[in-house]
C-alpha cells in the first residue's frame, strides 16, 4: 500500500453526453438518477426492491434504465417502478431523498450496490455521480470500509478504486487528532481493499494502461515535491492501470498524438497481467501501480514479488537495470525540457541517472565465428581462434559508437537471436568509444554517453 494520505490528480473525468438521444423531448419533473445502496431479493417473485437516494424527482409506473458503470461489461437495460416505500409508507412520488423501489423483474438484471436506475435524458456525468455516492454512502459513510469476504466479491475494480478513493477523503476529513490506534486501522483496512484489488486485476480478463509514445513504454506517473531545506525530492514513480469500465474516458483525456490507452491480455495461462507487470516493475523501475487514479496506489512488491537470485550464479542472473531505467524514461518523458520547471525536474532525474548509470551492467550486442560453450559455472567458454564482433556506428564528432542495452527485452527490440551478448559495465568501452544506450526505435527512452559526460557522472556519484 502507497502513502494513503498523499495524494495527487484528479478523479475520473466524465463527459455530459446524453444517454440513448439527447434531443428526445422530456418534461423536467421526469428526470432523475438514483445509485443503488442495498439490495432485496423478494420469494416467488422476478421483482426486486433496492434502497437507495433519488436525485431528482420520481414516480411510479416509470419506465427506466438500469446502469452497471463500475462493471467491465456493464449494460443498459429497461424496467419499470412498480412502487416507492418510504418510512414504511407507500408514496406516489419522491424528490431529492432516501426511498425504496420495488422493480419490475429486476432480479433478471445484475443489479447490486452501486447500480444506478435513471431516466432516459440522464448525463453521463450524472449517472457516474449517483454511482459514486452509492458507494461512498453504503461502503464508507454506512459501513467504513469493514466489507465482508461477500461484499468484496462483488465488487469490481472499479468499485474498489472508488471506494479507495473516498475512503482517503474519509481519512483527510478526520485525520486530525487522531490516535495512532485509528491510523493503523485506517490503513488495516485498506491493506485488506488492496489485496482484493489485486486479486481482481491478476484474475481480470484484460486491464487497459497508458503508455507514452515517445518511450513507447507505461508512462511513469511521479511528482515533484519542494522540502524545507530547499531541495527537491520526487515520489517513487508508479504505472497506471485504467479498468475497462473507465478506458474510453481515459481515451478522451490523455491526448492521443501523445498517449495510447492500450488493453493487456490476461491470456489463456492467466499470466499476461502479471508478467506485464513484472516487467513494469524489475525492468523499467516502476515502483508500484497506480488504479485508475494516483490517489490508489500500491506498491510493486505486493503485486508482484521482486525475483530472487540468491541461489543463482552470479553469471546466470538475468541482466536488468531498474534503478537505472526509470530515470531514463522519466527523462524521454519529458524529452527538451519547455519551461523552468520542466527543466528542474529534467536535472533532477539526470542527477539520479547519473548516479544510477556507472553502477550498471549492460548487454553489447556481439557476433562470433567460433564455437561458444558453457562452463561448469554457467560461464562462456570460448574455443581457441574464436573471434568476436561488435556492432559500431559513427557517433558525435566521427566517433565510433557502441550500442549497449539494459536488458534483453531492449536488446531484441534491435537485434535478433542471431546476436548473442556480452556483460560488460559502461567502463569496458567508453574509454575507446561513446556509448549509446537502449538505441531502439524509441530514442527518447535512451541516452548517448561520450567520455566527458561519463567522468562527470563519476565524479557526482564519488562526491555523494
Amino acid at each position: 500500500m502507497k502513502n494513503i494520505f498523499s495524494f495527487f490528480g484528479k478523479n475520473t473525468k466524465s463527459d455530459d453526453s446524453r444517454i440513448d438521444n439527447p434531443n428526445q423531448n422530456k418534461e423536467a419533473n421526469n428526470s432523475f438518477v438514483y445509485g443503488v445502496e442495498d439490495v432485496f431479493k423478494l420469494r416467488d417473485s422476478n421483482d426486486l426492491v433496492v434502497v437507495g437516494y433519488v436525485h431528482g424527482i420520481m414516480k411510479p409506473g416509470m419506465a427506466v434504465y438500469v446502469s452497471n458503470i463500475g462493471d467491465d461489461e456493464g449494460s443498459i437495460f429497461l424496467t419499470e417502478i412498480i412502487s416507492m416505500e418510504s418510512f414504511g409508507k407507500m408514496v406516489t412520488t419522491a424528490t431529492n431523498k432516501p426511498i425504496g423501489i420495488r422493480l419490475k423483474n429486476g432480479s433478471t438484471g445484475n443489479i447490486k450496490i452501486g447500480s444506478v436506475i435513471h431516466s432516459r435524458d440522464a448525463s453521463t456525468k450524472e449517472v457516474h455521480d449517483a454511482y459514486v455516492f452509492a458507494i461512498d454512502a453504503t461502503y464508507i459513510k454506512s459501513k467504513s470500509l469493514s466489507l465482508t469476504e461477500d461484499e468484496f466479491n462483488k465488487m469490481s475494480i472499479t468499485d474498489c478504486a472508488e471506494a479507495w478513493n473516498l475512503y482517503n477523503e474519509h481519512i483527510r476529513s478526520s485525520i486530525d487528532g487522531s490516535a495512532e490506534k485509528d491510523l493503523q486501522i485506517y490503513r488495516n483496512k485498506i491493506d485488506v481493499l488492496a489485496k482484493h484489488l489485486i486479486s481482481k486485476i491478476l484474475d481480470s480478463e484484460e486491464i487497459y494502461t497508458i503508455i507514452n509514445k515517445k518511450t513507447g513504454e507505461p508512462h511513469l506517473f511521479s511528482n515533484t515535491v519542494k522540502q524545507n531545506n530547499g531541495g527537491y525530492m520526487c515520489t517513487p514513480p508508479d504505472i497506471m492501470i485504467v479498468s475497462k469500465a473507465y478506458s474510453k474516458v481515459y481515451e478522451q483525456t490523455y491526448p492521443r498524438e501523445l498517449f495510447e490507452i492500450r488493453a493487456i491480455s490476461n491470456g489463456e495461462n492467466k499470466d499476461g497481467i502479471y508478467n506485464f507487470l513484472g516487467s513494469s516493475f524489475y525492468l523499467n523501475g516502476a515502483c508500484g501501480v497506480a488504479i485508475n487514479s494516483q490517489r490508489t496506489a500500491i506498491n510493486a512488491n505486493m503485486i508482484v514479488p521482486e525475483p530472487d537470485y540468491s541461489n543463482i550464479p552470479e553469471i546466470q542472473i538475468p541482466i536488468s537495470n531498474p534503478d537505472l531505467v526509470r530515470w531514463l524514461l522519466l527523462m524521454g518523458q519529458i524529452g527538451a525540457p519547455q519551461s523552468e520547471d520542466a527543466q528542474l525536474i529534467y536535472n533532477l532525474y539526470y542527477r539520479f541517472m547519473s548516479l544510477a548509470l556507472p553502477k550498471a551492467k549492460f548487454l553489447v550486442p556481439m557476433k562470433n565465428d567460433g564455437n561458444l560453450s558453457p562452463g561448469d559455472n554457467g560461464e562462456i567458454i570460448l574455443e581457441k581462434d574464436t573471434k568476436l564482433s561488435f556492432p559500431t556506428s559513427k557517433g558525435k564528432n566521427s566517433k565510433d559508437c557502441v550500442p549497449l542495452f539494459t536488458d534483453w527485452k531492449r536488446l531484441r527490440m534491435v537485434y535478433d537471436v542471431e546476436w548473442n551478448a556480452m556483460i560488460q559495465p559502461l567502463s569496458g568501452f567508453i574509454n575507446t568509444f561513446d556509448c549509446s544506450i537502449n538505441p531502439t526505435e524509441f530514442t527518447a527512452a535512451g541516452c548517448y554517453i561520450t567520455k566527458e559526460t561519463y567522468d562527470q557522472m563519476e565524479e557526482f556519484a564519488s562526491q555523494q
